[in-house]
């Protein structure tokens, strides 16, 4: 699973590829808002490496000029971005790596409020984490001094065990064991139609309806 991950991270951060990947998506945007022309609000749903390519088309100042990031963003002038939610994100080892800087955020969104009356005034952005899933890492503690008060960030976590192997293995006292043999079924669990899903779900739910009050609690309850 891990050389999966850096071998599509390293494809992604080929120069070209990069841009292709990004123009592609920017293509799926354009589609997107020509099919609902009304839409005043939007909310963007990223996993794994997509959280890292969706910090590239909204936030990242390293890219060329000419990168389709930039049209992209120029595309969502005029739509209030409610909601951001990540899962399986490895933004918080990029973020060291990279030397990201995320305070870059606050004069996005800051702009953005500038130039767009209809923007709202915070930005919604939940970190989902399986307890087992090696890529995930919660990011608020390595955030907090550099993000603005009109970023409202939250890290959740989906507990779960991640298959019956990891589940018998933690019962035998082998935690370190059980997160190894379970780590590419959780880094794919907030998808299953399980309990692992049922919260993501639940989760990603409150993000896009604005509930911060659930959102702030510890654990979100699937039910």
């Amino acid at each position: 699973m891990i050389n999966n991950f850096l071998g599509d991270f390293l494809i992604y951060q080929n120069t070209e590829r990069g841009k292709i990947i990004r123009e592609t998506i920017c293509e799926q945007l354009n589609q997107f808002l020509s099919n609902h022309p009304d839409q005043t609000k939007i909310h963007f749903v990223a996993h794994s490496l997509g959280s890292f390519i969706l910090w590239d088309l909204l936030f990242s100042n390293t890219l060329s000029n000419n990168d389709p990031a930039f049209i992209f963003r120029e595309k969502l002038s005029g739509i209030s971005l409610e909601s951001i939610s990540t899962m399986g994100s490895p933004l918080l080892f990029l973020k060291q790596m990279l030397d990201i800087d995320f305070s870059v955020v606050n004069h996005s969104f800051e702009k953005r409020q500038e130039e767009d009356s209809i923007v709202s005034n915070h930005l919604r952005w939940v970190n989902i984490i399986h307890s087992s899933d090696l890529m995930a890492y919660p990011l608020k503690a390595a955030i907090e001094d550099e993000i603005s008060s009109k970023l409202l960030f939250f890290d959740q976590y989906v507990w779960q065990d991640a298959n019956i192997t990891e589940k018998t293995l933690r019962r035998l006292g082998q935690s370190d064991l059980a997160m190894v043999i379970a780590a590419e079924d959780a880094h794919s669990s907030y998808f299953y139609d399980n309990l692992d899903g049922a919260i993501t779900a639940r989760i990603i739910g409150h993000n896009l309806l604005g509930e911060i009050k659930k959102l702030e609690k510890r654990c979100v309850n699937p039910r």
